[in-house]
């Protein structure tokens, strides 16, 4: 039994290490503000390179948002997540397939600089034009 349970965490670590750009786990800490109000129900799962996915499970109809440091675009997937229920989801690719999102027109400087991305911090306009901050801390 114990063989088998290391040979399992193994293959679990071996399996992440591949994927490492498509596997998105649950960051528990992380805050997500839109226009400046807390988020509560708002999930953030980051990879290995800080992408981020935030969903939006407070809504009926869920959106889902991923942002990515080779474009700093942020989009909604195009291609079905695979996910544990709030612990990790897996994209299609490193490179995953999204539509990018047409930032909202409500005059914000933010839709027209478009997306700041750092390690600690993501920041976009919505398709609605909300600001939305999600903040990694």
């Amino acid at each position: 039994m114990k063989r088998l349970l290391v040979l399992l965490t193994l293959g679990l670590v071996v399996f992440i290490a591949v994927n490492r750009q498509r596997v998105f786990l649950r960051d528990p800490i992380a805050k997500v503000m839109r226009d400046g109000v807390v988020q509560g129900e708002t999930k953030v799962m980051i990879n290995s390179t800080n992408d981020v996915l935030v969903g939006e499970l407070s809504e009926s109809h869920g959106r889902i948002y991923l942002v990515q440091h080779w474009n700093k675009l942020p989009a909604i997937p195009t291609a079905p997540l695979r996910c544990i229920n709030g612990v990790a989801c897996m994209t299609d690719a490193d490179h995953a397939s999204a539509t990018a999102i047409v930032a909202g027109s409500r005059g914000s400087r933010e839709s027209v600089e478009g997306t700041t991305m750092t390690d600690r911090q993501v920041r976009f306009v919505d398709e609605m034009g909300a600001l939305v901050e999600v903040d990694l801390r």
